[in-house]
């Protein structure tokens, strides 16, 4: 055991373990969840890597000793190389950023020491004095949090874009498979399979190409900022040195929030960004469309794949496992609950984030912490789900043409046809007949004389029906039996 003091006293330390007495404290004030930060690597990455850029730009201004600079660096390189595993005992809600700034701190300080003079402790390196130098918490962990959720909306958008290149792929497969569109879950009037299947890609594109619009935000620091945009603290030079070297370890460019032109305030972006966590909302409502857009799609799938006996069984769904412990050869839309189920827990969140969006006081976001967290539920399970949706469900679906173009054949609405010739008392008149006799449309119209027989082939086709161009050729080829005034 070793003993390490802060402002409240000492406390006794394992010696296997890097952080010090601020994170030791804090197992015992935050044991809320099992949830650490040791469950969050994306989010101890980005934070080293932050502190490494921290200490460069503090050697290059010559606030920070070469050799001090350097013991930081390598600590930062060890974390960022996995090897501080299990050293980030934080729990995940804690309060705010301070807890997790000061176990990164205490970390990088113990190894830096031990690196210096062969054991732990903080005689060459300490960790508010060197480590945290030119920094707040209220700085570092907010841009940590960018930097990881442009990360993970990154990868959040390879599922999307899989399951939009799905959507586009079976558009063009099913283009020539001719249904029954339905409003209200009632018959309507023809149209093809690939037409639905171009309506699911195109709200998924939609929604992908607002994520990476959006995802850009969060190429946004505040580092300079310290605790509330003012910057105090701070050493000449310090915030024109360090984003260099964050957008040189991160990968991507890393700035401050910009400030609008002729802003009688300076800094004025800096204040704007500390201050308030609009971007999350933002980010968090465009993934609640997403998710509510796909959860529509997948209802959809579990109406058109009903059956297979007494439903729609329009199409059918891969089996991805039985459906029943009691129902021999029962198969459930498994990926499509998982779809819904998902879009449930994203919406959760983002209500979640709505309220967390408003409860800040004053000066600080410092209830960013649920938001955070709630953001990365959702990307993970938008990314991997969408993914698994993708594969397991949409690039296995098979339609049944036969029954797709039978409903569409037997629908009464078809007398719309009728409607736009002679008028909807004798298009009603046609669907009547038709629903009381079991008989299609076009049959009703020949058994009435009101359709020669070589047109009524033509004008009752669904293929044609199924596309405007079709109808208005019709249209415009016996046009001249309309007897509308």
């Amino acid at each position: 055991m070793r003993i390490e003091k802060d402002a409240l006293g000492e406390m006794p330390l394992p010696d296997g373990a890097y952080y010090g007495i601020q994170a030791f404290r804090s197992l015992s004030n935050f044991d809320v969840t099992d949830k650490t930060f040791n469950d969050y690597p994306a989010v101890v990455r980005a934070l080293a890597e932050i502190k490494k850029a921290c200490a460069l730009a503090n050697r290059d201004i010559g606030a920070l000793g070469a050799d001090k600079a350097g013991a930081i660096v390598r600590a930062c390189d060890d974390i960022l190389k996995g090897r501080m595993e299990g050293q980030f005992p934080v729990n995940i809600w804690r309060g705010g950023g301070t807890s997790i700034n000061m176990n990164l701190n205490e970390v990088i300080a113990n190894r830096a020491n031990e690196l210096l003079t062969g054991h732990k402790g903080y005689e060459q390196v300490h960790p508010n004095t060197h480590v945290n130098m030119c920094q707040s918490s209220n700085d570092v962990y907010p841009t940590a949090e960018n930097i990881v959720l442009y990360r993970e909306t990154g990868r959040a958008l390879e599922g999307v874009a899989a399951l939009e290149n799905s959507f586009a792929r079976k558009s063009k497969e099913f283009g020539g498979v001719v249904r029954l569109g339905r409003t209200c879950l009632q018959d309507g009037v023809p149209m093809t399979l690939g037409q639905v299947f171009a309506g699911f890609h195109g709200v998924i594109r939609r929604s992908r190409e607002r994520l990476e619009t959006l995802r850009e935000d969060f190429r946004v620091g505040v580092l300079g900022g310290t605790v509330i945009g003012t910057g105090l603290g701070v050493l000449p030079g310090y915030v024109e040195a360090v984003y260099p070297h964050l957008s040189a370890i991160v990968g991507f460019e890393m700035h401050l929030p910009d400030t609008p032109e002729g802003s009688p305030v300076s800094d004025a972006g800096l204040f704007d960004a500390m201050q308030n966590a609009d971007g999350l909302l933002t980010l968090s409502g465009a993934l609640k469309v997403l998710a509510c857009s796909a959860g529509k799609i997948a209802n959809d799938f579990r109406l058109l794949s009903s059956g297979p006996r007494s439903g729609f069984g329009e199409i059918r769904l891969p089996a991805v496992a039985p459906g029943s412990s009691i129902m021999p050869g029962k198969i459930n839309p498994f990926m499509c609950d998982l779809v819904v189920q998902i879009m449930h827990q994203v919406a959760a969140n983002d209500w979640a984030i709505t309220m967390n969006a408003s409860a800040s006081d004053l000066d600080l976001a410092s209830n960013a912490t649920v938001s955070f967290f709630a953001l990365l539920q959702s990307l993970e399970m938008i990314g991997n789900g969408f993914a698994l949706f993708s594969e397991k469900c949409v690039e296995g679906i098979v339609a049944n043409e036969a029954v797709c173009r039978r409903y569409a054949e037997e629908s009464t609405s078809l007398a719309a046809i009728v409607s736009t010739l002679y008028g909807y008392e004798t298009g009603s008149r046609i669907a009547g007949i038709a629903y009381r006799e079991g008989i299609t449309c076009k049959e009703a119209a020949l058994r009435e004389k009101l359709i020669p027989a070589d047109a009524a082939e033509e004008l009752f086709d669904v293929e044609a029906l199924a596309h405007r161009a079709g109808s208005v050729a019709l249209l415009k080829k016996y046009g001249g039996m309309r007897s509308i005034g």
